[in-house]
């Protein structure tokens, strides 16, 4: 919308929060005091400055968008902002719909219950901080900017669900079972290889961390329906020949991501597989 159009107001949630209807899609508008300033039926600028403006997804309906803002302080909701705008300069991370909805979702529940003192187990923070150490740094950078903003000190383990959520803008296509899923398979992917080459893999090294780049992008064309295909090279015969090792453990890592994603990996994204499990398998030899 230009800064000068307008929408119709269909409900006033409360004093902060409108659901409008513009261009007959249905917006929900959060911002100080406007529910003060219109009733029903009115005409409402939803572009002014100031305002939050959500458009529902297939995630988050219109009335779940709104009853979300409505329950959410407004503190809660521009601390979320805060938290994006740093997640965002130090990730990779475009959609901030995407992220925000969720992330408030997740902030407003945990900041209630740090003060109602109930704690909940968060099982995969292992490996969270193995897989995704860049985002698991920025979700503890979250949780102090709860506390400092907040007053709130989260419990410890919020790091990782914050980190998830990160992960999820990023790799999952905005579906946190994803994730979760990814985060299991990639940590998974290690366990593999360690027993099959019969030796420890370093996962604080570079090399880990480039395997879990490629595993992350590799996840994310599978999600997508974009593996790499057609290559015109052959990387599989020459890794098979000097590595068999390698080789062998990228088909089994195959056939795992394969189960995870429900879907089969193309030839040419095994062989890529293998190319990087080579290197990683040469690493883990000089160690």
């Amino acid at each position: 919308m230009t800064a000068d159009s307008t929408a119709v107001v269909k409900r006033i949630y409360n004093n902060n929060v409108l659901l409008c209807e513009e261009n007959g899609t249905e917006v929900v508008v959060v911002g100080k005091g406007i529910g003060y300033t219109v009733k029903a039926g009115e005409q409402f600028n939803t572009a002014a400055a100031g305002l939050r403006r959500f458009v529902p997804d297939k995630n988050y309906g219109a009335n779940h968008v709104a009853e979300l803002m409505s329950d959410a302080s407004l503190e809660e909701t521009e601390v979320t902002a805060a938290i994006i705008t740093m997640a965002r300069a130090e990730l990779d991370i475009k959609v901030e719909q995407r992220l925000f909805l969720p992330l408030l979702d997740h902030l407003s529940f945990a900041v209630l219950r740090a003060r109602e003192g109930q704690h909940i187990d968060y099982p995969l923070r292992w490996e969270v901080e193995q897989v995704f150490p860049h985002e698991a740094a920025v979700g503890r950078t979250a949780v102090g900017i709860v506390r400092d903003r907040l007053g709130v000190q989260l419990q410890e383990g919020e790091w990782s669900a914050f980190a998830l959520h990160f992960v999820t803008a990023q790799w999952a296509g905005g579906e946190l079972t994803h994730t979760l899923t990814m985060a299991k398979t990639i940590a998974a992917a290690f366990s593999v290889l360690e027993r099959e080459w019969r030796r420890p893999i370093d996962q604080q090294s570079m090399s880990a961390a480039r395997f879990v780049a490629h595993l992350r992008y590799l996840w994310a064309r599978g999600m997508n329906n974009e593996q790499l295909d057609e290559s015109l090279v052959d990387f599989m015969a020459p890794v098979r020949s000097s590595y068999p090792e390698a080789a062998r453990g990228a088909e089994t890592l195959a056939e795992l991501f394969g189960d995870a994603m429900n879907t089969r990996l193309t030839s040419d994204e095994v062989a890529y597989l293998a190319l990087h499990a080579s290197r990683l398998y040469v690493d883990s030899r000089r160690e």
